[in-house]
């Protein structure tokens, strides 16, 4: 299990880095418009199968803010709320694509039996983190698009590789 998440946490950076070598190339189109979808992830460390919602919204050329709020459904007796709140940078390529580097801040809400260790405590963990990564986006036409984002979440006793892929319905 170690070896997979080491690999995991050294592709989210391998892609983050890739990201910043072709910032400079991009296109002078913007790809970049208000969005609303559902998501579908998965959470590495934890096991834990994750939906949610989420929304982007254009900040300048290339620079969008993503707001998601996931759930991760109840896995070894845990269960996890995440709001998240990141920065993308788009570089468009081939027409209808786009890649971007992310970076933001995540509140998560664990909670579950596994930690209670005294009937007088909560059963639930509240703690902030960073999340880093990248993400892939395809226009599937003029309203939709589908994104593929991988991030690392660093939260102290909950650090976490993440993967999801999205729907989003473009205004």
């Amino acid at each position: 299990m170690p070896f997979k998440l080491l690999m995991m946490k050294k592709l989210i950076a391998l892609l983050a880095f890739a990201s910043l070598l072709f910032v400079p190339l991009a296109q002078a189109q913007s790809h970049n418009s208000m969005s609303l979808g559902v998501s579908t992830g998965y959470l590495f460390d934890s096991e834990n199968v994750q939906g949610g919602i989420f929304m982007h919204l254009p900040i300048a050329k290339n620079w969008r803010v993503g707001a998601s709020i996931d759930y991760a459904f109840s896995n070894h007796s845990r269960s996890n709320l995440e709001i998240s709140g990141d920065i993308h940078y788009l570089v468009p390529f081939a027409g209808r694509f786009s890649f971007y580097p992310l970076g933001g801040i995540a509140f998560q809400s664990w909670r579950g039996n596994a930690f209670q260790s005294d009937k007088s405590l909560s059963n639930t963990i509240n703690k902030f983190g960073i999340n880093l990564g990248a993400g892939f986006e395809m226009n599937l036409s003029r309203n939709l698009d589908l994104h593929i984002e991988g991030k690392y979440i660093f939260i102290d006793r909950f650090h976490q590789a993440n993967i999801s892929i999205g729907l989003g319905y473009k205004f």
